[in-house]
């Protein structure tokens, strides 16, 4: 932040515009709560897909507290190990297939905002009217799909690789529905990346720019470097528009941050089922003492 900061890329106005945009941040709170809902029915599925049949509102609940610890804990992954600690205790016999319905989580998490950003990605070639870059890329994605199914025989001899091709062998309909789940929580969350961009803090980028930036800026957020990818992700956001778009304005941070203090605000009530689900486990291992 400090170089953020020494580099004009975010100044301390964006909590003036956290107070005088009210309306427009409740609607934008409200967008990305529903990306928490859509977050943990894809958890459900898979869940249900490995035969844990806890209850949606259970999974919601440990869904909605673990959104709260990914602002804190390193990189946006730190909360998946609480994910799997207080999933597993509801499911104590299948604590492999708990960590595993995490990891698969993860993953969709990412194709989706992979695909996204390369949707983006290409429509800003095809805005460009860039035909023979377009064309390179294009034949660098051809590649790299020839070298992945050419290297697949070998990933295969990975267990844990060979585990999860199985598994999405397996539940080829549910691949795809988490694909989609993914993709629409991610376009919800660009969408309200552009709003807070062109309606609240009134920078003139364009939307396929902020979905691809932000697509970068996610990924290095996920990164365990810092609480939360804080700094990380703001940089990364930074760099794709100077370097790749060349748009150089200041306090351009700004915007990352600002989405950043919706998710924290929006988050919050996760810490009241983090403290029912203390007092229950506290009661709980009471009850065994007493009964012993």
């Amino acid at each position: 932040f400090y170089y953020l900061y020494e580099n004009n890329h975010f100044n301390l106005d964006i909590f003036i515009k956290l107070t005088s945009s009210t309306f427009l941040t409740v609607i934008l709170s409200c967008l990305i709560f529903t990306t928490y809902i859509l977050g943990a029915y894809r958890w459900n599925l898979i869940l249900k897909s490995s035969n844990i049949k806890n209850s949606f509102l259970e999974n919601f609940k440990i869904f909605y507290m673990c959104t709260f610890f990914n602002n804190f804990l390193l990189g946006n992954l730190g909360g998946d190990f609480i994910k799997i600690y207080y999933v597993s205790k509801l499911n104590k016999s299948n604590k492999i297939k708990n960590s595993f319905s995490v990891i698969i989580d993860r993953i969709f998490g990412f194709l989706g905002l992979s695909i996204l950003g390369l949707i983006s990605f290409f429509l800003i070639l095809y805005s460009q009217n860039n035909i023979k870059f377009s064309l390179s890329i294009t034949l660098l994605l051809i590649f790299l799909i020839f070298i992945f199914f050419y290297l697949n025989k070998f990933l295969k001899k990975i267990e844990i690789i060979n585990n999860l091709i199985k598994y999405f062998q397996l539940n080829i309909i549910l691949f795809f529905k988490c694909i989609l789940l993914s993709i629409i929580i991610f376009s919800i969350v660009h969408i309200v990346t552009y709003m807070i961009s062109s309606q609240i803090l009134m920078f003139d980028i364009d939307i396929n720019h902020v979905f691809f930036a932000n697509s970068v800026s996610l990924f290095l957020a996920a990164i365990p470097i810092s609480p939360g990818g804080i700094g990380i992700g703001e940089m990364g956001f930074v760099f794709v528009n100077e370097i790749l778009f060349n748009t150089y304005l200041n306090n351009l941070a700004n915007i990352i941050i600002y989405l950043r203090l919706i998710v924290l605000i929006t988050s919050l009530p996760g810490v009241i089922f983090f403290i029912n689900y203390k007092k229950k486990i506290k009661i709980s291992n009471l009850f065994k003492k007493t009964s012993i």
